[in-house]
């Protein structure tokens, strides 16, 4: 007996043919943001489908945050404003089904930033360092304007600036992905940290000390211990942060 089997013809649906038609003429740049799409009646007459068929693609293509529907007199369907917050919309929408958790973001960052570091002192400017400088600056005279207590307000202040101290760090290596991935999960840190973090200012001072630590290797030019550095610092707060989930946290090993 022939055991010869052929497997079923795959057919696309068309509502994935015409996703993909509009996702590639906006990608190719033929639609750009704010360009009107036909109307849905239109659009299903010249793709030869119902309206439902229709409907199922642009459910999917504005899921993507590549178009956008308006309502009113000037409403209809509209490519977006393509940036990084919508894409980071989109990761953020499949994040969220993942049980996403801090230890998650940390892994990542361990990976990611240390490399990130290297690349920044070979590319960053002037210009960035200075900005750089006044991160940390900030950082430094605000922490010394409390007297040794933080309110909630300060606290998260402080976290705000120290996240973007590492996106700055992602953006002066002038490669957009890497800062793109930089970028998405800073802005997961802080749902992810918020429900076990503390108003605990030795955190913070630490926080900062170890950023002007980073920021004079960058200054020196110093590849290898910009990465130590920052290594360091994210095996510190990643110790921190699980201590603390533990209800264990020393807080002399931590400022040492």
């Amino acid at each position: 007996m022939n055991k010869l089997k052929f497997e079923p013809l795959s057919i696309r649906r068309a509502s994935e043919y015409i996703e993909e038609k509009i996702r590639q003429s906006i990608y190719d740049g033929a639609l750009v943001s704010g360009d009107r799409l036909p109307t849905e009646k239109e659009m299903a007459r010249q793709f030869e489908v119902s309206v439902v068929t229709l409907r199922e693609a642009l459910r999917s293509l504005e899921n993507l945050g590549l178009i956008e529907k308006k309502k009113g007199q000037k409403g209809g369907i509209f490519v977006s404003d393509i940036n990084s917050e919508s894409i980071k919309t989109s990761i953020g929408h499949f994040l969220s089904f993942k049980d996403l958790s801090a230890e998650h973001l940390y892994e990542v960052r361990k990976i990611i930033e240390p490399a990130a570091i290297k690349l920044s002192v070979r590319k960053i400017t002037h210009e960035e360092i200075e900005k750089l400088e006044e991160n940390v600056s900030l950082s430094e005279n605000k922490l010394k304007s409390i007297n040794g207590i933080l309110t909630e307000k300060e606290f998260f202040e402080l976290d705000h600036c120290n996240n973007d101290f590492h996106r700055m760090i992602a953006e002066s290596t002038h490669n957009p992905v890497l800062s793109l991935t930089v970028d998405y999960i800073m802005d997961f840190i802080p749902e992810c940290e918020t429900r076990h973090l503390n108003l605990d200012v030795n955190y913070s001072i630490q926080n900062v000390k170890d950023h002007r630590d980073i920021l004079e290797s960058i200054k020196n030019r110093d590849e290898e211990e910009s990465q130590n550095r920052m290594l360091h610092h994210l095996e510190r707060l990643a110790e921190y942060l699980e201590n603390v989930k533990r209800s264990t946290f020393n807080v002399s090993k931590f400022r040492s």
